[in-house]
């Protein structure tokens, strides 16, 4: 693990914690040593509500410039169970490598949407709170491809990588 990679993975980590904080307020820290009890999370719907749309499109930002700098392993390290339960790592790097290797490096990119849905059980995605950003990339083959970098409100509270897609 190269020295960048520790940085990357806490941007992307505070990116999530930056969301998080729109929607709860501020409580003291634990010590580091000590683990929490239980988490006064506020609920889902609640959340999703209070997340303020720049904050999506800079935790999105967090997840895909670790893409575009090749640590998507370390992406699917810290998803969100949603994303983890649905592929392997081995899977989710061979797929988003496979497809942007493929296009190039990345080499103009515009955000186009921000989106919020709570998810109710029985569809096909778990239930939950979910923010969404869409992002409008040009390549150095000259394609052009739309991300969709997906948030989940997770149970401790926290916003994590339900997923990523580009077409």
């Amino acid at each position: 693990m190269n020295a960048r990679t520790p940085l990357a993975i806490a941007l992307l980590f505070c990116a999530a914690a930056t969301v998080s904080a729109q929607t709860r307020p501020a409580t003291p820290q634990p010590k580091p040593q000590a683990a929490p009890a239980t988490q006064s999370a506020a609920s889902p719907a609640a959340s999703i509500g209070a997340v303020a749309p720049n904050n999506v499109m800079q935790a999105a930002l967090v997840v895909i410039e670790l893409i575009d700098n090749g640590k998507v392993a370390q992406v699917w390290q810290g998803a969100s169970p949603v994303a983890r339960g649905a592929s392997t790592e081995k899977q989710f790097v061979d797929e988003i490598t496979g497809k942007r290797k493929a296009l190039g490096a990345p080499v103009a990119r515009e955000w186009t949407s921000i989106s919020k849905q709570m998810v109710a059980s029985g569809d096909s995605v778990p239930a939950g709170a979910y923010v969404s950003a869409r992002f409008q990339t040009r390549f150095s083959n000259n394609q052009v491809a739309e991300e969709l970098v997906s948030l989940h409100f997770d149970d401790d509270g926290n916003w994590r990588l339900a997923g990523y897609t580009i077409k």
